[in-house]
């Protein structure tokens, strides 16, 4: 049976978010949050933190997790899952999954739809995208966007606004999703949506992993700023499982305050009853 193996990467010196692992959200530090909400993805044996920071190790462990210290200067989050993966107590994970550290509402149905995936040997890597409902997510820089084929295959991800849609932009003046369900699927017709909003997990066979993390530079994940470029480019496959319900991970101030609104509304719904 495979075992899976989830970490969560957290880097304390963010670059759009200084600090971001141990930001407050809602009186929890942000890596707490993304902690609770790998745990709840079926399929997992074991969650670990991986951080370059004593104190985002401590914060971890204050809460029960478990963390592990890695090399300050890897140059991608995969990097620190994989130092992480090929530790000793580690080799017997068939299965890692890279859970982002700033993804506290990734749905678990999508995470463990790409995990099985993996664990099935549908594909050697699988991640997780949501519908865009919005035309001002699907023009932001900042929400990445992936194609998928019809066979879950991903086409590409891109921070532009993908795919154009030119029909609607003749007639309309816009290119991308209308606000609500209808508008994020294919005309309405109840087919798979095509702008789709790409979350923060993959989840790895461990040669794939490794595999990855030893490609060479691309220019596609260069001039994007998106790693998954350099795998896409140099022919791997990523298969992308369908979620619904989360929202965009925390990446800024903005992105901060709008996730502590979410938790605060979610745990004011769960002690009177209405929550999960």
């Amino acid at each position: 049976m495979t075992r899976v193996l989830c970490v969560l990467p957290a880097r304390l010196g963010s670059r759009r978010l200084p600090r971001k692992p141990l930001r407050d959200v809602a009186g929890r530090p942000l890596i707490r949050w993304s902690w609770e909400a790998a745990r709840r993805v079926p399929g997992i044996d074991e969650i670990r933190v991986a951080t370059d920071s004593r104190e985002v190790a401590e914060a971890v462990e204050s809460f029960g997790g478990r963390a592990e210290l890695t090399d300050p200067d890897h140059p991608t989050g995969t990097d620190r899952v994989a130092e992480a993966a090929g530790r000793p107590w580690a080799s017997d994970f068939g299965v890692v999954v890279n859970f982002q550290a700033d993804e506290p509402f990734l749905p678990p149905g999508g995470a463990a739809d790409a995990v099985q995936a993996v664990v099935d040997g549908r594909a050697p890597v699988a991640t997780v995208a949501e519908p865009l409902e919005s035309e001002e997510r699907w023009r932001s820089p900042d929400v990445v966007k992936v194609v998928r084929a019809s066979d879950g295959r991903a086409l590409y991800f891109s921070r532009a606004p993908i795919p154009y849609h030119r029909e609607r932009m003749e007639r309309h003046g816009d290119g991308g999703p209308r606000d609500g369900p209808r508008g994020a699927r294919d005309g309405g017709s109840g087919r798979p949506p095509v702008f789709l909003r790409h979350a923060g997990l993959y989840a790895f066979r461990r040669e794939a992993l490794r595999r990855w993390t030893k490609l060479p530079d691309s220019r596609l994940e260069a001039a994007e700023g998106l790693e998954q470029l350099r795998a896409l480019e140099a022919g791997m496959e990523i298969h992308v499982a369908l979620g619904s319900g989360g929202a965009p991970g925390v990446d800024t101030p903005a992105d901060v305050e709008r996730a502590a609104r979410r938790l605060e509304r979610t745990n004011h719904s769960a002690g009177n009853g209405h929550g999960c």
